[in-house]
């Protein structure tokens, strides 16, 4: 047994354990233990370089105004398919509602230039501007699933550029816009510094726990020596 050894080794792993008391305390910030302040940090970061709006707007919606689009669509319930039929209609397109279906015609960069401000609405954490009774992140989901069964009609209808422009918004803009509702943005560039501790501190703090274990096996003798080499 080898005692110094071993007392190294107790002495990291309780003050491994002290820090990780530390870290599940609600110490960081509004009522946030270490990783929760961890976790809304890093989808900080991955919020501020998600927002393709302007791409979108630019790239994909408007190469699509003035391309007319009439299709039959059938969303999951009757609730569903009137928010449909109000983001539509404040796309400037012409919607009959009946039940969960919906008969939708009209511009279909319009369309996509209501839905892209809607999802920068909710993306920025904003109100909504349209005037719509229901909420920005309801407002995204609906659109999303509203867009996919139009998408899906298109490709019936050979469409497939305006299919494409439909999913790549649906990706690039609903889809940001929807998992990263009520998280502020951050820049890489403007947290270096808290980057790079966080980063550091991970590998030491694996490390300090892993040297721990190795040096209370090795005060106690459970070391792994090479075996003596046997001559013939």
């Amino acid at each position: 047994m080898n005692t110094k050894k071993l007392l190294l080794g107790i002495f990291l792993l309780l003050s491994f354990a002290v820090v990780l008391v530390i870290i599940f305390m609600p110490v960081f910030g509004n009522g946030r233990n270490g990783l929760q302040f961890s976790d809304d940090f890093f989808n900080s970061l991955a919020k501020g370089s998600s927002n393709f709006m302007e791409h979108m707007r630019h790239e994909v919606a408007q190469p699509q105004t003035g391309t007319s689009f009439a299709v039959d669509i059938s969303l999951d319930n009757p609730d569903q398919a009137q928010k449909a039929g109000a983001l539509f209609t404040q796309a400037g397109a012409q919607v009959e509602v009946a039940g969960q279906k919906l008969k939708i015609s009209g511009d279909l960069g319009k369309v996509l230039l209501q839905a892209i401000a809607d999802a920068e609405d909710a993306f920025t954490g904003d109100k909504l501007r349209a005037p719509y009774s229901f909420g920005a992140k309801d407002a995204v989901k609906t659109w999303w699933f509203s867009l996919k069964k139009v998408a899906d009609a298109l490709t019936k209808q050979k469409a497939f550029r305006q299919a494409r422009a439909i999913n790549e918004i649906q990706e690039r803009a609903l889809e940001p816009a929807f998992n990263f509702f009520g998280i502020a943005p951050a820049k890489v560039s403007e947290n270096i510094a808290l980057l790079t501790f966080m980063l550091i501190f991970y590998v030491i703090y694996t490390l300090w726990y892993g040297y721990g274990i190795y040096m209370v096996c090795e005060g106690l003798g459970l070391g792994m020596v090479k075996g003596a080499k046997k001559e013939v």
